[in-house]
């Protein structure tokens, strides 16, 4: 179908305004058109007619984190879900929040921080709650908030198929059978559309402290944040590399901050606070920082100077090993090891190869989850960013199995997920 027929079909059904070209100022190159549906039954009805003209579409929220997934192939369309904006209901008292999928954090943020309430979703402001869930978005403070998929009580969900479904609801009492929404969380959009849905939020801090800590020789990293991560108050505890912690002082305007192996936020009631500064001071050397180094963190992790980024998930007690091996190919990494987490980062001027390997190596050694958050292009195009590790090969036959019951005819987001479904 001519790419003037495709946009005729589509106008006909969203009317004219809904319907144009897309380019760079609308988040993509690839795409022959650019469609904004106004509604759910607008998302609906866009897929349907994609499907039974054999055409795809690449779904779009705000477009912060589209470098993310594999390489996509060509796609007829580019489907944003910006009209499916805003926030429609904010219960004060349960602290549950019904948005849709192209409302941004930032608007959340607006809505519940005055009545006392966050979202714990570690993407930027700037992200939509849509493009936040579909790739499970975690960023320094997951310790404290848990991972994307809690948060989540109910979604609406319009299937590859254009089926307009429903899992959860308003309370966790609404779920019976498969939780499907933890399915949609961190599918990438291969599997369907988030029209919106309902959120758990959790109590804004009412005290929130940042420390860090300059670590002895004779002290076990590892061993010593893994503890510091169990305290009841703690809501980051990451370990950086000496260059690392030094950029994220230069951001911060901290001067020293280079000699520093760990950062430590805590938050919540002031005596819990106070009781863990207490408890921190006395396991090691601290300071306070006086302005906010783990947004600067947050900031640093998603750089785009960088030539290799991967992040791997794995058990705490494999996190030593594994960066030792990480390290020994070149990445600066900085590690969570309360939660299993560990970004290993290759400056531009890297071999990309031998940080693939790397990667792979520690992946396959450590019975890591790992993938590539950053790749040039050359090896974009060549390795499935997902496929890193010793079960990848069962996982893609998982997805690829759901790809087919929920997108038969391949219309979503081509290429983008694991197995380069």
């Amino acid at each position: 179908m001519s790419r003037s027929d495709l946009r005729a079909v589509l106008e006909a059904e969203l009317g004219a305004d809904a319907v144009g070209d897309a380019g760079a100022d609308r988040g993509a190159t690839d795409a022959a058109l650019w469609v904004e549906p106004p509604s759910g039954d607008g998302v609906s009805a866009v897929l349907r007619l994609l499907g039974e003209h054999g055409a795809t579409a690449r779904i779009r929220g705000q477009g912060t984190q589209d470098s993310l997934g594999n390489t996509m192939d060509p796609v007829d369309a580019l489907v944003s879900t910006a009209a499916l904006r805003g926030v429609d209901e904010l219960d004060r008292q349960d602290g549950v929040i019904h948005v849709g999928a192209g409302t941004t954090l930032g608007e959340v943020a607006a809505a519940a921080g005055p009545e006392g309430w966050e979202l714990p979703l570690g993407a930027p402001a700037a992200s939509s709650v849509g493009g936040a869930l579909s790739i499970a978005a975690v960023g320094p403070r997951h310790l404290g908030q848990g991972p994307p998929r809690d948060c989540v009580l109910g979604l609406e969900f319009v299937l590859g198929s254009s089926e307009r479904t429903r899992c959860g609801g308003r309370v966790v009492k609404n779920v019976t059978g498969f939780d499907l929404a933890k399915l949609y969380t961190g599918s990438f959009g291969c599997l369907g559309v988030i029209e919106g849905g309902w959120l758990r939020l959790r109590p804004a801090a009412a005290v929130a402290t940042q420390r860090v800590a300059k670590l002895v020789p004779e002290q076990d990293p590892v061993g010593l944040a893994i503890t510091v991560s169990r305290r009841p108050s703690t809501r980051c505890c990451v370990l950086l590399d000496d260059a690392l912690a030094r950029d994220v002082g230069a951001a911060t305007g901290e001067a020293g901050v280079g000699e520093v192996s760990m950062l430590v936020e805590f938050a919540g009631s002031a005596p819990g606070v106070e009781d863990d500064l207490r408890w921190l001071a006395d396991a090691c050397a601290v300071r306070e920082l006086a302005t906010d180094a783990v947004d600067a963190l947050s900031a640093l992790q998603q750089r785009g100077e960088t030539a290799v980024r991967a992040r791997l998930a794995l058990l705490p007690s494999n996190c030593r090993p594994a960066v030792g091996r990480l390290r020994e190919a070149g990445a600066q990494c900085v590690v969570y090891p309360g939660v299993g987490l560990v970004y290993a980062l290759w400056p531009e001027s890297s071999d990309a190869a031998v940080a693939v390997q790397a990667v792979t190596d520690a992946a396959v050694r450590f019975h890591a989850d790992a993938r590539f958050e950053r790749l040039p292009f050359e090896q974009r195009q060549r390795l499935d960013v997902f496929g890193v590790g010793a079960d990848s090969r069962a996982a893609v036959e998982r997805m690829r199995a759901l790809k087919q019951r929920f997108d038969p005819a391949g219309v979503l987001n081509p290429g983008r997920f694991m197995g380069r479904l």
